[in-house]
């Protein structure tokens, strides 16, 4: 069996500033740290050893400094890539939020959603999940159990490619996971099947 820990960032600065998030490098807010630490336990009452798991984690600060948290002066091999990333915003990213509302596009005019670009510069929903799909696909390839931290909406991306879902049915999937929520990804060995055994914990 292979299981997967699946953990978004904590409490951020833009976030509590009102600023729009994506690749915005924006870090933990002091609660964040908090949050940060106490996922530590969290993660090892769901049978988690830090110190087995091959551990994943997008660059983004805020990421990282959910990853070094939760390590604890732990030394572990942590592996940073952009495909975790949360979705660029592009132009808008730190933008005022209520301003980023008022001029964003949440949906095409055609009803297309795959490629739809909700501001100037933001990535599609189809290439969020390329990429993620892609490393996704080589992290079941690996043996051994991992824990991966991401962003919120980039987490539904990881969930929805664990499960082997078709990214030309991803259009309309989303998952409701909260900043420091602990998701579990489990692939059985008889059976192969992939479970969401715990979703936004």
């Amino acid at each position: 069996m292979k299981r997967i820990c699946l953990v978004t960032h904590t409490q951020a600065t833009h976030s509590v500033n009102g600023q729009v998030g994506g690749w915005f490098d924006s870090e933990l807010t002091e609660q964040g740290r908090a949050q940060a630490a106490s996922l530590r336990e969290k993660i090892k009452a769901h049978g988690f050893e830090l110190e087995n798991l091959k551990v994943y984690s997008s660059d983004l600060k805020r990421a990282v400094q959910t990853t070094e948290a939760l390590a604890a002066g732990q030394v572990l091999d942590v592996r940073y890539d952009t495909r975790l990333r949360e979705m660029s915003f592009g132009r808008h990213e730190g933008m005022d939020q209520a301003a980023h509302d008022e001029l964003m596009q949440p949906v095409s005019a055609t009803g297309e959603r795959l490629d739809h670009r909700i501001c100037d510069g933001a990535e599609s929903r189809r290439e969020v999940a390329a990429r993620i799909a892609a490393f996704v696909q080589e992290v079941m390839h690996l043996p051994g159990d991992a824990l991966i931290v991401t962003h919120g909406f980039a987490a539904t991306f990881v969930i929805a490619a664990f499960q082997q879902i078709d990214i030309e049915s991803m259009g309309y999937i989303a998952f409701k996971v909260n900043p420091g929520s602990v998701s579990i990804l489990e692939a059985d060995d008889l059976f192969q099947n992939r479970a969401v055994c715990l979703l936004n914990g």
